[in-house]
């Protein structure tokens, strides 16, 4: 499973090129595939968590 969401991670960031827009989506892919393991609330919650955008991720580390 590990091996999985390290090849997807990879493969986002290759084809996007390395910037760092490409990092954080690629992060929120895998963080993504590992909530699709939860059920119910704890699923809902996980999902909730990667929904910000890398505009405003970026603005709050400004």
């Amino acid at each position: 499973m590990k091996t999985t969401v390290f090849l997807i991670i990879t493969l986002s960031i290759l084809t996007a090129g390395c910037s760092k827009r490409a990092w954080y989506d690629g992060l929120q892919t895998g963080h993504n595939y590992e909530c699709g393991k939860l059920e119910g609330e704890a699923k809902e919650k996980c999902l909730k968590q990667s929904n910000m955008s890398y505009d405003q991720y970026n603005e709050i580390k400004k």
